[in-house]
């Protein structure tokens, strides 16, 4: 069963915001914020630019926040570090009923896990 939709666009405008304001105080060169909507949640993705490019040089997703249907909560993901495709929880928020506490981590990033290399 897929998300309710009010969910679904909730987690997706969230998202879209902490990029669009991610990225008016970081210079392309240093990676740019971006996200992709899946089924019942959303994937992070930082874009990697050449120093005199306009153009995407290469993608990292960074995190993952999915809703568990089956504890009625949010979960949050870090990609594993030589596994593609394959997603750990995070350590220090890995599920919460509180959307704005998730996407305040990956926001805030306090641990430095999600937007630094």
């Amino acid at each position: 069963m897929g998300l309710v939709s009010l969910l679904q666009r909730q987690v997706e405008s969230r998202a879209e915001l902490i990029c669009k304001q991610r990225n008016q105080s970081t210079p392309a060169e240093l990676g740019k914020a971006s996200y992709e909507p899946l089924t019942d949640g959303v994937i992070f993705i930082k874009q990697h630019f050449l120093l005199d490019s306009s153009h995407c040089n290469y993608m990292n997703p960074i995190a993952k926040v999915l809703w568990c249907h089956d504890s009625n909560q949010w979960q949050l993901f870090l990609p594993h570090e030589s596994e593609l495709d394959t997603w750990l929880p995070y350590p220090y928020l890995a599920r919460s009923s509180d959307l704005t506490a998730i996407m305040r981590e990956i926001d805030k990033d306090p641990k430095s896990m999600f937007w630094l290399d």
